[in-house]
């Protein structure tokens, strides 16, 4: 399981590169429309870029608990009297989307493992290239936000320690189907994927709406829209090299 560690601690690192836009706060809060906005389209993309696995009864069914889980923490963050500051409940929001997607990712990265005969991996320049800058951005989902609320660089990085939960979600699906063999294959291949991914839909989008896009628009300028659908697509086209 060796490639796989090498993989799944990759995938982990990647977003801690995000730190270095502490050299560039100035351009980060000054440059509101072009930062956010830019987010915006990202944060869009992974929210909504999810699917429905195996039979579609069962799929939904798991789904609409997700969405409700979901829901629920995003409501602790951002409404519950947990969390006192606005900008303190985005950057737990994105730490808490961070987390999950890393997770999500290091599933179907660790599902590809399961049969017990080392897959076939092809990594080549375009495809590392394309997850360097995947999980980069995602990386700076955390950390624009903690520009945004004056927190230290110090600080924002013990945050985004949390994309290390790509390692663990790489090795449930190798540990469940050694306990339990082909019999909870169903499990690792719908319910959690299906489940996280719900969850992670709903953190996402009210992120979105709540935080990214009204910050991105809060100067009332013309020029956050077209940053929007700019960071939208580059992330798609990302997406598509990396899958």
């Amino acid at each position: 399981m060796t490639d796989l560690a090498v993989l799944a601690i990759g995938l982990g690192v990647i977003p801690l590169a995000a730190i270095l836009l502490y050299s560039f706060r100035g351009f980060v809060l000054t440059r509101r429309e072009v930062v956010w906005g830019f987010l915006a389209g990202v944060l869009g993309f992974l929210a909504l870029n999810k699917s429905l696995f195996g039979d579609p009864s069962i799929a939904i069914s798991v789904a609409f608990v997700g969405l409700a889980v979901g829901a629920g923490i995003a409501w602790s963050l951002l409404e519950g009297p947990f969390i006192r500051t606005e900008p303190d409940r985005l950057i737990w929001v994105a730490v808490a989307f961070l987390a999950l997607h890393s997770f999500s990712d290091g599933l179907v990265l660790g599902r590809d493992f399961v049969s017990g005969i080392v897959p076939l991996v092809q990594v080549d320049g375009l495809t590392a290239g394309a997850t360097v800058a995947h999980r980069f951005v995602e990386g700076c989902l955390v950390v624009v936000p903690a520009i945004w609320g004056a927190w230290k660089a110090r600080p924002a990085f013990a945050l985004l320690l949390v994309s290390f939960a790509a390692v663990l979600g790489a090795y449930v699906p190798g540990v469940v189907f050694n306990a339990y063999g082909g019999s909870l294959r169903s499990l690792i291949q719908v319910a959690i994927p299906t489940f996280l991914a719900a969850i992670e839909t709903t953190l996402g989008l009210l992120l979105l709406v709540r935080g990214f896009l009204p910050i991105a628009a809060a100067d009332r300028g013309s020029r956050w829209p077209w940053w929007t659908a700019l960071g939208f697509i580059a992330i798609a086209l990302v997406h598509f090299f990396v899958e």
